[in-house]
């Protein structure tokens, strides 16, 4: 079997919609728009040549509504003819979910190349069809949370932030120590949206969202677009002469649906299956690119891979997670300071994977890499905490 590798990506700049800051105020269809051509334009081909190619098209669901039948209007609009599309819709697992199926198609020979497009504009919302939105909820938040009081993944997120403080003796320094470390890495990374030193005596006086969650343990929601191009390994060097490969992926949907008491600190993530099939133990892996949509998360997966058994936030306080440190974690700043681009907000962990393993990530670099891991993870669900869980192994040639 052929081996996959990445041959191409492309990144449009977060924004918050802010004009009046001379930000761009744009729509998921022209982040679309923008993602491919500029894919295109690194891969030097164009629209016409892209449809010479046997490739599929792999986009996110985004938040806002979108049409019934999305992927057709997608191509439609874009101008292009893939052999087939595919959509995820498993929110922060939506680029390793689209990332696992566009590796099993040109693995299994459907196509030779695959394009994954992730955008979203949750800060530039469509209009609605008459006055009322067009997206629905889950049924467990109508009918149980928002009753309550809950005010959706905020207010669960705090529930397994206070148990993560029982069950590990887990500090507000130690969740600040990732919120710092995290944001010295995006001060490097022309791509982050936040870029200004933060000490965790700043972190620990910025006020609660739902406590203990600060403003600082949550991302800041961005609008962004992403792009990336999957190929056969013999096709991979027309394009470039850096590709990365894509050692595997696996992922898993609503995990132990089964156990209605489970540990809402931990997370049963399938990367041991995944490092065992490829054959690689911790001590190969040189970075880390961990969904972090809250501080506490970022724990709770070190705690997971393996890498903190005596607590992820005993862990931050004995090791340096910058990208100059002994285990460097998200960095590009991960979407705590780089911005979480909606459901499409996995795909700047996994460019940043592309760009360390290139030797593109400028002075956040880190040295002598050449394997990254990177997790996604989506769904804050009920009476549970993330329900779709992926991880994917990325490494040079």
């Amino acid at each position: 079997m052929t081996d996959v590798y990445v041959s191409g990506y492309a990144v449009i700049p977060p924004s918050r919609a802010r004009a009046d800051r001379g930000e761009a105020v744009l729509t998921a269809e022209e982040y679309h728009a923008r993602a491919l051509s500029a894919l295109l334009h690194s891969l030097g081909i164009g629209k016409r040549e892209l449809d010479g190619l046997s490739y599929a098209l792999g986009i996110n669901r985004t938040l806002w509504p979108h049409s019934l039948i999305y992927s057709a209007e997608v191509a439609q609009n874009l101008g292009v003819a893939p052999k087939l599309t595919v959509v995820s819709d498993h929110g922060g697992m939506s680029a390793l979910s689209l990332l696992s199926e566009g590796y099993a198609f040109i693995k299994s020979g459907v196509v030779d190349h695959v394009v994954l497009l992730g955008v979203d504009s949750p800060l530039t919302p469509s209009k609605p069809q008459g006055g009322y939105r067009l997206e629905r909820t889950w049924r467990y938040e109508l009918n149980y949370e928002l009753p309550l009081g809950m005010i959706g993944p905020l207010s669960e997120a705090a529930l397994i932030a206070r148990r993560h403080m029982y069950e590990h003796g887990t500090t507000p320094e130690q969740l600040g120590l990732v919120a710092v470390s995290q944001r010295k890495n995006a001060s490097k990374n022309p791509w982050a949206y936040l870029k200004q030193p933060l000490t965790v005596d700043e972190y620990l006086k910025s006020p609660y969202l739902a406590e203990p969650v600060r403003i600082l343990d949550a991302v800041i929601p961005v609008n962004g677009g992403f792009a990336l191009m999957l190929s056969r390994s013999d096709d991979a060097k027309r394009f470039t002469d850096k590709p990365v490969r894509i050692e595997g992926v696996e992922t898993q949907v609503n995990s132990e649906p089964q156990n209605e008491l489970r540990d809402i600190t931990k997370l049963n993530i399938p990367s041991a299956r995944l490092l065992e099939r490829v054959g690689v133990g911790l001590n190969g892996i040189d970075f880390l690119e961990l969904y972090d949509d809250f501080t506490v998360v970022v724990l709770m997966q070190l705690e997971a891979l393996g890498f903190a058994s005596e607590g992820g936030g005993r862990f931050v306080e004995k090791n340096s997670i910058t990208y100059d440190g002994n285990l460097p974690v998200n960095t590009g700043g991960g979407q705590l300071s780089g911005g979480q681009a909606g459901t499409a907000g996995g795909f700047s962990l996994v460019v940043e994977a592309i760009q360390q393993l290139r030797e593109e990530a400028g002075e956040r670099q880190v040295k002598g890499a050449t394997r990254g891991l990177v997790t996604g993870l989506g769904c804050l669900g009920y009476n549970h905490n993330l329900v779709n869980r992926g991880v994917a192994l990325l490494s040079k040639p």
